[in-house]
């Protein structure tokens, strides 16, 4: 484990939500490196392992010319490996066509300001089209000939995910093998492809030869001390409504281009809800989310929005703070003889330092040492160390893990900020799709408000009046009624410009799924 503020907070992170999820990962990287581990586990949701795919021959033939790293390096392919391909293909100019046009596949990853992310040729990726164009993200060092797999980069959250749909589909063997057949299904359709990317990479790749460290674990296997992804719940009510609303996405008679943004919603939205659980206060309460559906133009929607998110936010940190002193004084217990010690550590804090994994503590550090020559007792002096550590690291917490939410719920579409405003909950079109899909049976239909009640009751989802008297939201804003039915008819409007509600009558309107399932 890390040691310092960054090393608390890490493992924080990793007994609440699992092992681990990365602030700097984009919803994208998410789907793709789920799509990853399924296609590197053979299509099965109960595999311990999985093989990753390099694919670095291919890659430097696609992104050749790319920046290489932090330094001014360009990505370039050796001259016999560049004549051999030529010959294999048909010529330089085919060459260039076939590099056009899986450039054009890559995948644009934009920061929390909408701009382009800065990404090295090792770190892009492609639409999945068919399974050979998803591959492991590299990473080379200094002046390395051979990139190397990088898992900090690449979000871990895709084989929590892999987990999470394990777990639900343990005692549902139809649903785990509907899902595991479909998926091959659609990443194994596109043959052309598969054929253009196999000649490229039997030159390039080596054939795509396998080595024993092409394979992560994705579960602790006897006698194999390696690295794996942690969930910290296994059985949830949860991971089972995750597999049935995957299911049924992903049996729509959509092609896997337009099935892939709907999965960035999807996930980014279950990952969201699954974080939200897991820092709730207890058993009997749950989050709630207001939506602004008036795109920001009427303040006091836009602002009652924001204090939802806020909220939200509040109860994901109050969790960390307090899960953060009960691991203190877990570490504190586990130093034998800790209560004597006072005087010893008053001489040495190093020593201090060195027992509670703090030795790499810049911010704070001092102060732990003027409360050690303040405090008179043992039990006062953790007190002391307690706020220390507690304010030190909620500086972690607020850097990296309230902007793993902030960034998911951004990437799938439910939130985000726009420029002079707070984070707020809102949709967009491809979340509200997502979301009517989901909900919504192939070729039915729902009545406006009884769908309204229902991604009420599964996930805490306030638009309008009803919901908002339910949660109590309502007496609590002291709104007039009127913008919770403004709110709700902009949302209705909204659905009917996306082609996803027909209005019978000012009081009738229908929600209709109108995709034909598989």
């Amino acid at each position: 484990m890390a040691t310092g503020t960054e090393g608390f907070a890490a493992q924080l992170a990793s007994e609440i939500w699992g092992h681990r999820f990365m602030d700097g990962q984009r919803g994208p990287e998410y789907v793709l490196e789920f799509l990853n581990v399924l296609v590197g586990a053979d299509y099965t949701l109960n595999a311990d392992k999985y093989k990753r795919r390099k694919a670095e021959g291919f890659r430097k033939f696609v992104f050749e010319g790319d920046k290489e790293g932090s330094k001014n390096d360009i990505v370039q392919l050796d001259q016999e490996e560049r004549q051999l391909l030529y010959k294999e293909v048909g010529g330089e100019d085919k060459a260039m066509v076939i590099r056009e046009f899986f450039r054009n596949l890559e995948i644009p990853l934009y920061d929390g300001r909408g701009n382009l992310a800065d990404r090295s040729w090792y770190a892009k990726t492609l639409y999945p089209l068919h399974e050979s164009l998803l591959f492991f993200e590299l990473r080379k060092r200094g002046k390395e000939k051979f990139a190397s797999y990088e898992r900090n980069f690449f979000a871990r959250g895709g084989e929590l995910y892999y987990l999470m749909l394990s777990y639900g589909t343990e005692k549902q063997p139809e649903l785990r093998k509907e899902i595991e057949v479909r998926m091959e299904e659609l990443l194994r359709r596109n043959k052309a492809i598969e054929k253009i990317v196999s000649k490229i990479t039997g030159i390039l790749d080596n054939g795509g030869e396998e080595r024993e460290s092409d394979h992560s674990l994705l579960r602790p296997i006897e006698n194999v001390n390696r690295e794996y992804p942690k969930l910290p719940i296994t059985q949830h009510e949860l991971f089972d409504r995750f597999a049935q609303e995957y299911y049924q996405l992903i049996h729509l008679n959509l092609d896997i281009f337009e099935m892939f943004h709907l999965l960035i919603s999807l996930i980014g939205f279950q990952l969201v809800q699954y974080m939200y659980e897991r820092t709730k206060k207890d058993d009997h309460s749950r989050p709630i989310m207001f939506f602004d559906c008036l795109d920001g133009q009427v303040n006091q929607i836009l602002r009652l929005s924001a204090q939802s998110f806020q909220e939200n936010e509040t109860m994901v940190r109050e969790k960390f703070e307090n899960e953060l002193k009960r691991l203190l004084t877990e570490k504190i217990n586990t130093i034998h003889g800790a209560a004597e010690k006072l005087e010893q550590w008053r001489k040495d804090p190093e020593e201090l330092f060195q027992a509670l994994g703090l030795k790499r503590v810049r911010a704070g550090k001092q102060r732990i040492i003027k409360a050690l020559s303040k405090t008179k007792s043992f039990e006062e002096f953790i007190g002391e160390i307690s706020i220390i550590v507690q304010e030190t690291v909620s500086s972690q917490l607020k850097k990296h893990y309230l902007s793993i939410i902030r960034g998911i719920v951004r990437d799938s579409g439910m939130g985000g900020f726009r420029t002079g405003t707070n984070y707020r909950y809102f949709m967009t079109d491809k979340f509200l799709e997502m979301l009517v899909l989901v909900n919504v049976s192939s070729q039915q239909s729902i009545e406006f408000t009884e769908f309204l009640r229902q991604i009420y009751n599964k996930y805490g989802f306030v638009i309008g009046e009803e919901q908002a008297k339910i949660s109590g939201l309502y007496e609590k804003s002291k709104l007039n009624v009127s913008y919770f039915q403004k709110n709700e008819q902009s949302l209705r409007e909204k659905l009917k410009s996306n082609g996803l509600l027909i209005e019978y009558s000012d009081a009738t309107a229908m929600i209709r799924n109108p995709y034909n399932s598989l």
